[in-house]
């Protein structure tokens, strides 16, 4: 199916975030000089974040026992120190691959640092994490430390009595100093184990002109049973290895304009996945990482060429399956420092079923007026049943066919047994479905009309087989030649009477054998184009090769005799009884089930017959009005009466039906 409609990619993309970042990044820190500092923190999910639950801190005092984690305690979650702060950030959401420039100042000293204006400032834009209480310190110079100091993000809902971390960095001019600000809340209730605090690792400060950078991501954080956000051990990042001092002009690799294409690709279809990727100093690689399915596959790396103008690409192989592919890519530029972006996902659904006649057909209303293209075959060709315009019958693989309507007439003429692609407008006129507006191409001649099917002249004029070319079969009953420009043939089945139309202009009954068959008496199958006329059902026969004698069984010797398998048989079990019959030419037959009192049950046969047969049917062991019958034995009587001479002769045998 495409298909399977996805709801929302995003959520089958959570079992796959573990693959890239899951939750917000610290990206870049600024320590010096005080006007100058800020953080920068991105998003590399694939969703939007709102912050209005997330916090800041730096103030840590271990000294006196303060901690952000007591925040849901209301007590003892900060320094209180007038350079310290614990702060909430205002309704402000990120996006998916976004980023957000904290100034730790004010917005006017950013702007003065570096011309530019932040997104948010401390001091500017910050809440208080608690209402009613200052916890952004009163001094000028709230500052990061320059020596030593912590930098905490977490998040908390207003209502739990833990928080949960989400960026949690240290730096230190050594190990010493650094340590002042280690914490670890194992033997804290609520809490999971932290990182040992002699085993944590911490950031390198910097100078004036510098900055602090993540490398790349988080490395080998531990990404399970942590007290963070989505799991991980934030204690455990190796600061040391994932975070490096370049200059202040250094950035990483910035990636944009990511795209899948197609952007609703088919099972059978490459996807492929383009970026742009800049940076100032360069890029090493370009890297896509993709998995399929994306909740159970296994990571796949593929290297992104670059197609100049800084555009990077690289195809994902066609997955032959239906699910979620879901994809990032990371670029690394010649200054050793890596950038991912969020993660991107498609849904990936097999191709829509082909557009064939039945699709138009049962679904009318929502594709008249449209252009559709069809590859058919011509039942009748064109010029055959009319002369003064074109009309042509055409059918598909689905059995089922439709009209083709013009204004003149085609030259060349389609011909029966024309394969072509056809492209025209799908319409109606007097209730009659059609294609106009039409153009064709040969793709072969002399195919077969595909799909026939045999149907009952009940079923001939429902107009799910209207323009279809079907077969019948019947004694011939009657005849009429020479009425409105055609002869009407009439003919009786299983169900009742039909009409075969032929039209003078087909020159059918020009063929000898072909109106020798359609004569009163003879048994006949036809193939023609299942039509309505006064609201009845009709056949168009146009070609004598679609008239063929019809024989229900095989040749006998003209005698009546009836014989059944000879065992019981179960119907409650769906199990059925076969039996086989002969009859002489030129005779009524009729078979009939009765039971043992003589009241008829069913009758399985009751027609004029002009050949000799022998026929083996099934029963299933049913009565007039689809009811199993009751267990026990009844009779199968066949009897057949000669037109001509009137003689009747009989045959009989028994049926034993079982019970569970």
């Amino acid at each position: 199916m495409k298909r399977q409609i996805i709801q929302s990619v995003f959520i089958l993309l959570m079992p796959y975030l573990a693959m890239a970042s899951d939750h917000l990044l610290i990206n870049e820190v600024v320590l010096q000089p005080s006007a100058g500092e800020y953080i920068l923190i991105t998003n590399p999910t694939a969703a939007a974040i709102n912050l209005s639950d997330y916090y800041l801190t730096d103030g840590t005092d271990k000294v006196n026992g303060k901690y952000y984690y007591n925040l849901p305690s209301g007590t003892d979650y900060w320094s209180s120190s007038s350079t310290d702060f614990i702060a909430r950030f205002p309704d402000t959401t990120i996006s998916a691959g976004g980023s957000l420039i904290l100034s730790m100042a004010r917005n006017s000293d950013y702007e003065t640092t570096y011309g530019s204006s932040p997104n948010l400032s401390l001091k500017d834009h910050m809440l208080d994490a608690v209402d009613g209480t200052s916890t952004i310190g009163g001094s000028p110079n709230v500052k990061l430390d320059n020596t030593a100091e912590s930098l905490i993000l977490f998040h908390w809902d207003g209502t739990s009595t833990t928080v949960e971390d989400v960026e949690y960095l240290i730096w230190g001019t050594d190990s010493t100093t650094a340590s002042a600000y280690t914490l670890d809340k194992s033997l804290v209730a609520g809490y999971a184990a932290d990182t040992p605090v002699e085993h944590q690792s911490f950031m390198t400060t910097h100078l004036d002109g510098s900055k602090l950078i993540r490398n790349g991501e988080e490395g080998t954080e531990t990404t399970s049973s942590g007290n963070g956000i989505t799991g991980h051990d934030e204690t455990s990042e190796n600061l040391a290895e994932t975070w490096s001092v370049v200059d202040l002009t250094i950035v990483k690799p910035a990636i944009s304009n990511i795209s899948a294409t197609p952007s609703d690709p088919e099972t059978t279809e490459d996807v492929v996945i383009s970026a742009d990727v800049t940076d100032d100093a360069g890029i090493s690689s370009v890297t896509l990482t993709y998995t399929f399915p994306a909740d159970t596959g296994t990571p796949v790396d593929l290297a992104m060429a670059s197609s100049g103008n800084d555009s990077y690409s690289a195809t994902i192989p066609a997955t032959n399956a239906e699910g979620t592919l879901a994809y990032y890519i990371t670029a690394e530029n010649t200054s050793g420092l890596s950038e991912t972006s969020s993660i991107g996902g498609v849904a990936i659904a097999d191709p829509p079923p082909p557009v064939t006649i039945q699709t138009i057909r049962e679904n009318f209303n929502s594709y008249s007026g449209t252009i559709v293209n069809l590859n058919v075959v011509v039942a009748i060709g064109s010029g055959i049943t009319r002369t003064d315009r074109t009309e042509a019958y055409v059918q598909d693989e689905s059995g089922y066919g439709i009209v083709l309507s013009a204004t003149g007439l085609m030259n060349p003429a389609l011909v029966q047994g024309d394969s072509i692609n056809l492209v025209g407008e799908v319409s109606e006129y007097n209730g009659t479905k059609q294609i106009i507006n039409f153009s064709s191409t040969q793709l072969a001649t002399g195919r077969p009309v595909p799909g026939i099917r045999t149907i009952t002249s009940a079923e001939l004029a429902s107009d799910s087989n209207q323009g279809s070319f079907v077969r019948v079969w019947g004694a011939v009953q009657s005849r009429s030649d020479g009425v409105g420009g055609g002869s009407n043939i009439g003919l009786e089945d299983a169900d009742g009477l039909l009409t075969i139309r032929i039209w003078d202009t087909t020159h059918l009954l020009d063929d000898l054998t072909a109106d020798s068959l359609l004569q009163v008496g003879n048994l006949v199958q036809v193939d023609g184009v299942a039509s309505e006329y006064n609201g009845d059902g009709q056949l168009l026969a146009a070609y004598a090769s679609d008239i063929q004698a019809y024989k229900e069984g095989e040749d006998s010797d003209g005698g009546t005799s009836l014989s059944v398998a000879p065992y019981p048989f179960v119907p409650q079990l769906a199990e059925k009884i076969q039996y086989t019959y002969k009859f002489p030419s030129n005779s009524r037959v009729t078979l009939r089930i009765f039971d043992m009192s003589g009241h008829i049950v069913t009758t399985l046969f009751e027609d004029y017959r002009s050949l000799s047969l022998e026929v083996t049917k099934t029963w299933n062991g049913r009565n007039e009005i689809y009811q199993v019958v009751a267990p026990g034995t009844y009779v199968m009587h066949l009897e057949t009466v000669n037109r001509s001479t009137g003689e009747i002769l009989t045959d009989m045998a028994p049926v034993v039906i079982g019970s569970k």
